[in-house]
C-alpha cells in the first residue's frame, strides 16, 4: 500500500474589497461574514489587516470601498483557493465578473510565502500570482503593509514597504474607525 503524499500548507495573502452592502448588511459586515466564510472552508486566518476607506480606482461615480488583506494558511493549490473565493464572493453576492463595476465582495490572491509566480488561463477563472496590478495600488498594499510588509513582489524584488516608500499613488485612503 503507498503512502498518502502530505499536501503542502502555503499561506496566501488575499485582498478584501467591497463598495456594496450585502444580505449580510453593510460593507463592513459583509467583509466579517466573508472572513467566517473563508474560516468554514478549512482556511486557517492567521493575520488580519485594519480596514481602510479606499477611492474606487479605475471606476467613475461608485461607492468607495472598505478593503482590507488577510494572510491564510491552507493545504489548498491557488486554482482550489480561487474557486473557492469565487463560491464566496457569489454567496456574498458578487454574481457578474465584469471589471470595474461595483460589487458587495472582491476577493483576490495577491501574493504567496513561496514567492510564487503564476500565470493560469486554463481555468474558468485566471489566476495570476503576484496581482498583476498590486504593486501599482495603494488600496491593496496598505493592508499588506499591516500582515507582510517584508514579504518580496516575485518580480520585482522588492518589499511590500519599498514599495509603498517609492509609490506616487495619489490613490486617497484613510483607515476605517473598525477593525475584523
Amino acid at each position: 500500500m503507498g503512502k498518502r503524499k502530505e499536501a503542502l500548507q502555503m499561506i496566501y495573502a488575499i485582498g478584501l474589497g467591497s463598495n456594496l452592502n450585502s444580505r449580510y448588511g453593510t460593507q463592513y459586515q459583509t467583509l466579517k461574514k466573508t472572513i467566517n466564510f473563508i474560516k468554514k472552508k478549512n482556511i486557517q486566518v492567521l493575520k488580519t489587516s485594519r480596514v481602510y476607506i479606499t477611492q474606487p480606482v479605475g471606476m467613475k461615480g461608485n461607492n468607495w470601498f472598505l478593503n482590507a488583506a488577510i494572510l491564510v494558511l491552507t493545504q489548498l493549490n491557488p486554482d482550489n483557493l480561487l474557486l473557492g473565493l469565487k463560491r464566496i464572493e457569489n454567496e456574498m453576492g458578487r454574481n457578474v465578473y465584469r471589471p470595474n463595476t461595483a460589487r458587495p465582495c472582491d476577493l483576490d490572491i495577491l501574493l504567496t510565502n513561496q514567492n510564487t509566480i503564476l500565470n493560469n488561463k486554463q481555468n474558468k477563472y485566471n489566476i495570476t500570482i503576484p496581482h498583476k496590478e498590486l504593486h501599482k495600488r495603494m488600496f491593496v498594499l496598505k493592508p499588506l503593509m499591516d500582515i507582510c510588509p517584508q514579504w518580496n513582489h516575485p518580480i520585482l524584488d522588492v518589499n511590500i514597504k519599498k514599495i509603498i516608500s517609492s509609490s506616487e499613488s495619489l490613490e486617497k485612503i484613510r483607515i476605517y474607525r473598525n477593525i475584523l
